[in-house]
């Protein structure tokens, strides 16, 4: 079996997010896979509001159809923005990393708490949940107060282990999803902070694209996923 290309597909216009997150997903993969960058040409340095993930859903079907030939593809944006619109344009797998970070905190915890930059993301983030049948398990979605481009450096770690050990004490949360791309650096220091599992999506979501591709199993080209017509 000839080796695995993988599509990154970075809805916001941040080479460092795409060069970031593609380290992570690179440590993750077999060292055969290659791992295609792509990063949004125009749009927002960030996706924090509900017109931003308009504008990132057409940002994706745009770099998927610029590479329509690889193996599967990463949507590296947490409200996975045009997710289910590019499977209709692709039968390899595709894969947000929000609803990978949720399945990944399925698997080693009966419940979990959801971090996210903004106050004014929650609902969406609700709204997400809900669609993934995933609420019950959420015991909330907490707010950083610092934006997609506040997350980098030295100083970004402890806001979210405070945050993470409110959640783990208080709440009874027994993982934590990191609800955003440019988080996911800060996992591993998170993680061993707070003795809890922290699940970004990123690097799990890239290892269930693999892990798809590798099962033979393609996106379905009947009914929901079918070819577009016209």
């Amino acid at each position: 079996m000839a080796g695995f290309r993988l599509g990154l597909i970075n809805p916001n216009t941040s080479v460092a997010d795409t060069e970031a997150m593609g380290s992570l997903v690179r440590a993750a993969l077999p060292a055969d896979a290659a791992v295609v960058g792509l990063t949004a040409p125009g749009g927002h340095a960030a996706v924090e509001t509900e017109s931003e993930h308009v504008t990132a859903a057409a940002q994706v079907l745009a770099l998927l159809r610029l590479e329509p030939d690889l193996d599967g593809y990463l949507v590296a944006c947490f409200d996975d923005p045009g997710v289910h619109a590019a499977r209709e344009l692709t039968a390899a797998p595709v894969v947000g990393i929000g609803h990978a970070a949720y399945l990944s905190a399925t698997l080693v915890g009966r419940r979990f708490a959801v971090i996210t930059t903004l106050r004014r993301g929650i609902a969406a983030l609700e709204d997400g949940l809900d669609a993934h049948g995933l609420r019950e398990r959420c015991v909330g979605v907490l707010a950083l107060e610092r934006g997609v481009r506040d997350q980098g450096g030295a100083d970004a770690v402890a806001p979210i282990v405070a945050l993470g050990a409110h959640a783990v004490e208080e709440l009874g949360a027994d993982a934590l999803v990191l609800a955003c791309g440019a988080m996911a650096a800060t996992a591993a220091a998170v993680r061993e902070e707070l003795g809890v599992p922290v699940c970004d999506g990123v690097a799990f979501g890239a290892l269930t694209v693999h892990a798809l591709w590798r099962a033979g199993l393609a996106t379905s080209k009947r009914n929901a996923y079918a070819w577009p017509v016209g």
